[in-house]
């Protein structure tokens, strides 16, 4: 009996602790504390008491950036909630897994918990709405989405039940509206919130109260220029050392700046904060660019990796999506509502049939009604279709993204390439220039060689000639570059196939070798030296063949890496011919091939066999459209896994 009595006064002065907590928010992490409770656990009985107490646990180790225990006792005391019927126990285990998928940039998950989370605050659990706005704007506010972020801030400010809720309850609100004034930098609007948080202060002794808003007010002295007064804030959070940083990064404070920086770096990564991370790495690739430049690549290989992880096109269409199935909910549960009401109107007509006044009375009630649903309807339905054309404009947008990409892959070929003029031009510049000095001595002599002063104007003509040659070449490659980089008009000109095809494959080699000096592959060109010119659109196409053959030069690289004991020699190959009305250009390589699982999605948008961060999954999608539909061809796949892989693609030609 003994032992129970002291686990009851133990759980109850953790819940006291927990009570003066921010929901959702991160605990001191406290080993004692945990050891303690993780072993009287099971002795307490599933009910609200274990339910808190797995909640407690799950903010301890979020501080301690364990993500698993974080989702495992939050999962856990969800179960119990169901399982007991506790709404506020499964709307505080939501929002614990919410705001951990948040700060970890999972947020397509933390939004689906928010939205799972917000039916069970009706009724008497109607203040929970506040707790749910305010994972709302962390969610957005993580993201980078600042004025959707600041909306659900006013939104939960403008709730009916904020001055309701206890005082300690409002300050996450107030900081979250400071906050999304301060990132877009109007200060004025982030300090009149900040001085609200201030009064708070006098009052309250929370941790996180604290650091919040020493960390607001600080980064509004920062972006003053205030930098003492910022670094004194800064210091009062002793937590971070991320605003530190930022103060003698803009100070030029190289070592100062390091220090932090890759404290803040190294916290992060111990939380699995993907937003620290990325703030961390920017400083270091930036001050390490000007002292060490092989550390500065180390950290922007690091930003960048993370980035992509954070905000990679897959996570953007999840979202989209989640948008999107929640505007269609809201769609089907006002055509149910719609449908509910009217069978209620025939019950009603059909049981008043008797009292004439007193239904027509009703019928006009319930026409009423149905008004007011069909416009809730139509609005719903607007709303669907806004979001819908959303989606299809951010599809397009990644699209161009990836078009635009393809001018970067061409960049590095393009300089090899132009190179080659220019060294010759400059060459018989030189040459020029001599020989002029030699004509100008020769005519100041009194016995002037005739012959030899007509070598000398042979040789100047020759080498203009040769300038003038090699100027025309640079200037061609430059004009291939801006039509590959302008949009496309959708003009088909009369182009030479062969010509299109030894261009990219020139360039893309280079740019693969510019990029990775260790690339090394053989290529070669096969062409029909009667192919006639045909109709294309010469930007399209040339994006086809620069994907292709990319794709080429990358599937050769990797079987390279794979066979290090030799034998094995990389080799890609393209090739053209005419046979009745059709041109037919082949692209192989001897790659790593594909199975038949890769070869039937590969044409599908966004998918994609790179790793993370190396492709969008657009390019043989992309390519697929420009052939089959820019160009009535076709475009088929030879290939075999381990082996080799044959695009091949025919043209009409008329």
């Amino acid at each position: 009996m003994k032992i129970y009595k002291n686990l009851y006064w133990t759980i109850l002065a953790y819940f006291f602790i927990l009570a003066i907590k921010g929901y959702g928010q991160p605990l001191p992490y406290d080993q004692r504390i945990v050891d303690s409770l993780s072993q009287k656990l099971p002795l307490i009985k599933e009910d609200t008491t274990k339910v808190k107490t797995l909640i407690w646990l799950s903010q301890m180790y979020l501080s301690k950036g364990n993500g698993n225990l974080v989702l495992k006792y939050a999962n856990k005391a969800d179960s119990i909630s169901k399982k007991i019927n506790y709404n506020i126990g499964r709307i505080e285990a939501l929002g614990q897994m919410a705001f951990y998928h948040a700060m970890t940039g999972d947020w397509p998950q933390s939004i689906m918990e928010v939205n799972e989370a917000i039916p069970l605050t009706k009724g008497e659990n109607t203040r929970w709405s506040i707790y749910l706005l305010n994972l709302k704007f962390i969610n957005y506010g993580a993201k980078n989405d600042f004025k959707v972020a600041r909306m659900w801030a006013l939104r939960a400010l403008n709730h009916p039940t904020f001055q309701t809720i206890d005082e300690i309850d409002r300050w996450p609100t107030y900081m979250q509206l400071g906050l999304s004034y301060e990132w877009e930098n109007r200060l004025d609007s982030a300090q009149y919130y900040a001085d609200i948080l201030k009064e708070f202060l006098k009052k309250y002794h929370d941790a996180n109260l604290k650091g919040d808003t020493y960390g607001l007010l600080g980064n509004i002295a920062r972006k003053k220029k205030n930098y003492d007064e910022a670094l004194y804030y800064y210091r009062l959070d002793e937590q971070n050392t991320m605003g530190i940083a930022w103060v003698y990064d803009e100070q030029n404070k190289a070592d100062s700046a390091i220090y932090y920086a890759q404290k803040t770096l190294n916290s992060a990564q111990e939380r699995n904060d993907p937003r620290g991370i990325l703030e961390g790495s920017q400083i270091l690739v930036r001050q390490y660019a000007k002292i060490d430049p092989v550390q500065s690549n180390k950290y922007l290989q690091l930003y960048t990796a993370t980035k992509d992880t954070l905000f990679n096109a897959d996570k953007m269409k999840q979202l989209e999506e989640i948008r999107l199935n929640e505007q269609q909910q809201r769609y089907e549960y006002i055509g149910q509502e719609k449908a509910f009401r009217s069978r209620m109107i025939q019950y009603a007509l059909l049981g008043l049939v008797v009292l004439f006044f007193i239904s027509a009375l009703f019928f006009y009630r319930n026409n009423e009604v149905k008004k007011a649903a069909n416009t809730e309807l139509e609005k719903a339905y607007s709303e669907l279709n806004a979001t819908y054309e959303t989606l299809k404009a951010t599809q397009t947008q990644l699209i161009e993204s990836e078009k635009l990409a393809s001018l970067g892959e061409l960049t590095a070929g393009i300089a090899h390439e132009i190179q080659n003029p220019l060294n010759f031009v400059n060459n018989f510049s030189e040459l020029s220039v001599a020989l002029v000095k030699d004509l100008k001595e020769e005519l100041k002599r009194p016995e002037k060689d005739e012959a030899y002063i007509g070598e000398l104007f042979d040789d100047l003509s020759q080498n203009q000639e040769k300038i003038n040659h090699h100027g025309k070449r640079a200037s061609s490659i430059v004009k291939g570059m801006l039509e590959h980089s302008r949009a496309s008009t959708g003009v088909k000109e009369l182009t030479d196939i062969n010509k299109l095809a030894d261009e990219y494959l020139r360039l893309s080699y280079h740019g693969l070798r510019a990029k990775d000096k260790n690339f090394n592959a053989d290529y070669e060109l096969i062409i029909d030296e009667n192919l006639p010119k045909i109709e294309v659109i010469p930007q399209d196409m040339g994006r086809v063949f620069l994907n292709l053959i990319n794709n080429a030069f990358y599937a050769v690289n990797e079987k390279s890496k794979q066979n290090t004991e030799g034998g094995y020699k990389p080799t890609v190959s393209v090739s053209t011919q005419h046979i009745d009305n059709q041109i037919i250009i082949k692209i192989k390589d001897n790659g790593t091939g594909m199975s038949e699982r890769v070869r039937a999605k590969v044409f599908q948008p966004f998918f994609t066999t790179k790793p993370t961060g190396q492709g969008t999954g657009l390019g043989l999608s992309i390519s697929y459209d420009i052939v089959t539909k820019g160009h009535g061809g076709t475009f088929d796949i030879k290939t075999k896994e381990g082996e080799f892989t044959e695009f091949i693609i025919q043209l009409p030609y008329l």
